[in-house]
């Protein structure tokens, strides 16, 4: 089964936290997002509020992630 990188950043106040999520749909991706906004205690931002981009410091996000199914 393939997976699809979605990105996900919250706005915590003193900084933006940005989160990668796999999910195999988008309906999938909307309940993994809802489900950290609750854990982190935040709403998810949509990617327009950074309308410049955004920089990523110290991190590594892979570019492929393969599943195999049993």
């Amino acid at each position: 089964m393939q997976k699809t990188l979605y990105l996900a950043t919250f706005d915590v106040g003193y900084t933006d936290i940005l989160r990668v999520i796999y999910a195999a749909d988008e309906d999938e991706a909307q309940q993994k997002k809802r489900d950290l906004e609750r854990e982190i205690n935040a709403p998810c931002k949509h990617l327009e509020h950074y309308p410049n981009g955004f920089r990523l410091v110290l991190s590594t996000i892979p570019g492929t992630v393969e599943v195999a199914e049993k």
